[in-house]
């Protein structure tokens, strides 16, 4: 891929001495208020008739080169009236224009001022940033999180074109690619994943209060990491912009089914309101003849199933020392709480459609999430220092109650006592993340600035004492404890340590700062360290069919049953040894990068990066499948590769207006820890083993997207992309008779698609004391995806797929976001009324394997509505709607052909209804 654009390079060469050789003049100067003297950010200069324009930067500052010529200059702001002025330029003349500007509404202009320093949350500031790049970036921001009802960084991404978070995955799918082909980071530098299920750290965990905006590059560039083929998706956390800011938020809801239920149920020993550990992480167990759990089988009843929200914002700002120095000190602390719950159905079926389980579900679930995030900053006049620190505490648990039939629980019992199953799973996930940043930027002049950044981030993840008890329900109506195996009837605990240190240096060349376009080379590298430890032990009961009372298991399973030798506790060893099994992980990633910002002319902007990526990879473990430890012939699973990622972005501006950009780029696919590490993880409904023979995908891309700028905040954007995987990793129904998942390595994959936006103000109503608009947005995707499934014949796992070609793991062919909005403000009060729309078509859940079809999630609709009312003299906010108020039901299905009828229909898998979240808040801000 590299050599395909080798040739541009002395093309570029010639071209900058080209361009540094024009004789042009320049115009320079700073834009104000006219009434306070207030320097004016953003504010646009145009020279009329040209494409050329600028925005002017924070201090009101701008500076444009053009040919020599007389020209009529205009300056222009929201909130304030167009002043024109006649220029005459000469070659090489350097001429100042100080203009201010006087306000054209009944805003004092220090409330301007104050907007346009905060308008990194404002839409139309990010589609300006938008229209400004080269690259294919899409952002949304707080303004728009609050407009359409997102209130945390998962629903946010959504509403952007060609994302869908399914309800069987916890993080999102970009343009039907799963987690493992994204990135994300927290103000440009990566985060860990609090799962050990999953590559990147769930969006769920960054509440709106904690986000500016959230910056969305669907295209490649050297600056990014090359483990990148979906998307890098960007947080930029909150910081101070105003002098001094309070405020605070308490919200209180309900889910419909959670308060439909008389008793909600909670594993006992693990609720807490806060989600705080009470029994530590540790296993108590030192002693297999001690039953020394710290708690029971028997669940016990929640609270109320109230859902909660609060938040509590704050900052100020000082001045240091003379001139324009600033140190702010931001933070916010919050709290959230969620119930629900859900009936539903859960099964295994063979490829004839012979259910191998079929249950109906009872599930309750609680989860609570505590943040808090500091920021420091110490602004001067060659740039800045900022300390950002975020904590972040994520506390999941549910009890699931199943009941029906289990082939391996019932069939054991013989055909005259084979009546229900009833399983029933308590479990507990607590997070606990720390992330520390250390950015800094520093102008060294007007060709030289340079930035640097580097966090170290802890992860301390639990799963403490996940229960699972099944039982077998005789011909006389009582129950005993399935004998089918050990492991029917067990309590795991795992425990999950990693440390993330990640560091990054750039330095910005500018060849000619006085141009309205210059030439920009950038030099910089990145440095990140990951090492995780994933420890666990599962204590299984050994028994031949013990006589239990499903509602009071705690009076069997207990020291004295052990005592009297009604049951042994064993471990996965299947002896004493009390050894957790575990795997750990280790890689590192040294990086250095170039790449070349070369504006050929005042239309056609050329970026052309190269990356080169060092990547080492081990992990090792010790389970009872295999152990690299005990077992000196099994290696470690070892990837130790260099990449050379080339990368170019084009964009040609037709006219203010109209931009054509174009992408090409190649990057790779890193195999997950959890997906190599050979051990077994066990859930109701399926169990998912590791391959430690996979090995990294590459990644061949390119973007092509045309944008109309309607107005400021208006946008019409098409957009077609296509992308070839080579050994693609795809997750496959093992040949086992239920459903368990492992991953291989296919021939190659290829992905094409086309993407539209659409962002309209419909009408305007214009009064004396304010303005009310109706706004519509729209976008969808639409998805094509042929992947080779050739079996694989190698490997600790094999696959023979039922089908040689088919559609990628969570690629569905149609996304449809969209969003209605009334806004109303005034000179008293303001409203805020947005109804948004999301629908995802069907797409592949499991590839199938073995004559098995694939497992599809079903197409579903959603619908949310949202409001708010503010009032300006009291500073109150009410808000006040429902999420989900479809109420859709989700379902997961698999086709198969009947042995007897010889038809083909659609087997169910698992369904099941969220139910409709209705809440309402009041904020107050000072």
């Amino acid at each position: 891929m590299f050599k395909r654009f080798a040739f541009l390079f002395p093309l570029i060469i010639l071209n900058v001495t080209a361009v540094l050789a024009q004789n042009k003049g320049v115009v320079t100067g700073t834009v104000t208020d006219q009434a306070s003297n207030h320097v004016l950010p953003l504010a646009s200069v145009k020279i009329k008739g040209t494409t050329v324009a600028i925005a002017s930067d924070e201090k009101g500052k701008y500076t444009i080169s053009v040919a020599p010529g007389t020209y009529t200059m205009l300056f222009s702001l929201v909130g304030y009236d167009s002043v024109e002025e006649n220029v005459t330029i000469k070659a090489g003349e350097t001429l100042v224009i100080d203009k201010a500007l006087r306000s054209g509404s009944k805003q004092l202009g220090e409330v301007v001022i104050v907007q346009q320093k905060a308008s990194r949350e404002k839409e139309t500031a990010l589609l300006a940033e938008q229209k400004k790049s080269v690259e294919m970036k899409q952002a949304i921001g707080s303004q728009e999180m609050a407009k359409k009802g997102a209130s945390n960084a998962a629903t946010a991404v959504t509403k952007t074109a060609g994302i869908v978070k399914l309800e069987s995955a916890k993080n999102v799918f970009v343009r039907g690619l799963g987690d493992r082909y994204n990135s994300t980071s927290l103000n440009g530098l990566p985060l860990p994943s609090e799962d050990p299920l999953y590559k990147n750290i769930s969006l769920d965990f960054f509440q709106s209060n904690i986000i500016k905006n959230i910056n969305v590059n669907k295209t490649f560039s050297a600056t990014i990491y090359g483990d990148n083929a979906g998307a890098n998706i960007d947080i930029a956390s909150k910081e101070l912009d105003d002098r001094s800011f309070f405020s605070v938020y308490i919200e209180g809801g309900v889910n419909t089914n959670a308060v439909s239920v008389s008793r909600f149920a909670v594993a006992d020993g693990a609720f807490s309101y806060f989600g705080f550990l009470k029994n530590g992480r540790n296993s108590p167990i030192t002693d297999l003849n001690q039953y020394t759990f710290k708690s029971g089988f028997q669940t016990e009843k929640a609270l109320t199933p109230i859902n909660t929200n609060f938040n509590i914002t704050g900052g100020r700002k000082f001045n240091v020392g003379k001139g324009r120095n600033t140190l702010s000190l931001f933070g916010v602390a919050s709290n959230m709480s969620d119930y629900s719950y859900r009936t539903g159905f859960i099964g295994q079926a063979t490829n004839t459609g012979d259910y191998q389980q079929a249950m109906d579900v009872k599930r309750y679930d609680y989860r609570t999430t505590q943040s808090l995030l500091g920021n420091v900053k110490f602004r001067h006049t060659k740039g800045s220092v900022a300390l950002n620190s975020l904590f972040i505490h994520s506390d999941a648990q549910f009890v699931g109650n199943y009941l029906g039939y289990n082939k391996d629980i019932n069939d054991n019992l013989g055909s005259a006592d084979a009546q229900n199953s009833l399983i029933v799973r308590q479990q507990n996930n607590s997070n606990n993340l720390f992330s520390n940043q250390l950015l800094a930027d520093y102008k060294f002049s007007r060709k030289i600035n340079a930035n640097i950044g580097a966090v170290y981030s802890t992860l301390r993840g639990t799963e403490p004492d996940r229960k699972t008890n099944a039982y077998a329900m005789t011909s006389s109506g009582s129950y005993i404890l399935s004998a089918n195996s050990p492991g029917d009837n067990n309590r795991f605990f795992s425990i999950l340590d990693e440390n993330d240190l990640g560091a990054k240096a750039e330095v910005n060349y500018t060849f000619n700062p006085e141009a309205n376009l210059p030439v920009v080379l950038t030099l910089g590298g990145n440095y990140r360290k990951t090492d995780r430890t994933f420890n666990f032990t599962e204590f299984d009961y050994q028994q031949s069919g013990l006589s239990v009372d499903p509602n009071n298991p705690d009076a069997a399973l207990n020291q004295q049953n052990l005592n009297a030798g009604a049951f042994k506790l064993i471990t996965l060893w299947n002896n004493t040894n009390l050894d957790p099994m575990f795997y750990i992980g280790h890689r590192k990633i040294a990086v250095g990068y170039a790449q070349l910002l070369y504006p050929a002319s005042e239309n056609l902007i050329f970026q052309v990066g190269l990356r080169n990526e060092n990547v080492k990879q081990t992990i090792t473990w010790n389970t009872n499948i295999t152990s690299t430890v005990t077992d000196l012939t099994t290696p470690p699973s070892l990837i130790d590769k260099n990449y050379l990622l080339p990368s170019l972005n084009i964009k040609y501006s037709i006219n203010d207006k109209n931009a054509v950009r174009f992408a090409a780029s190649e990057t790779y696919t890193m195999p997950q820890f959890k997906e190599m590490a050979n051990f077994l993880y066990n859930d109701i409904n399926f169990n998912e083993r590791g391959n430690p023979y996979l090995v990294p995908s590459t990644d061949y891309n390119a973007d092509l997207k045309y944008d109309y700028y309607l107005s400021r905040k208006e946008i019409i954007s098409v957009g077609a992309f296509y992308k070839k995987i080579q050994n693609p990793i795809v997750r496959m129904i093992m040949n086992t008779p239920g459903l368990d998942y492992s991953y291989v390595n296919t021939k190659n994959a290829n992905v094409a698609g086309a993407e539209v936006e659409l962002r309209k103000t419909l009408y305007t109503f214009k009064r004396e004391n304010g303005n009310s608009d109706l706004s519509f947005g729209f976008n969808a995707s639409y998805l094509y995806s042929q992947e080779d499934q050739t079996d694989v014949t190698t490997g600790l796992v094999s696959a023979t797929f039922t089908n040689p070609k088919g559609k990628m793991q969570g690629a569905s062919p149609l996304l449809i976001n969209s969003d209605l909005s009334y806004s109303m403000d005034n000179d008293k009060s303001s409203f805020l009324s947005t109804l948004v729309f999301n629908y995802a078509y069907d797409k592949v859940f499991s590839v199938g394997t073995t004559g098995r079809e694939n497992v599809l999630e079903k197409a579903v609709p959603t619908l949310d509505f949202i409001n708010s009312f503010g009032l300006k003299k009291s500073k109150l906010t009410i808000s006040l709607g429902g999420r989900n108020i479809l109420d859709p039901k989700f379902q997961l299905t698999q086709k198969s052909t009947s042995n007897v009828t010889g038809k083909t229909t659609d087997v169910l898998i698992s369904s099941y209804k969220r139910g409709i979240t209705l809440f309402l808040g009041l904020g107050w801000h000072l």
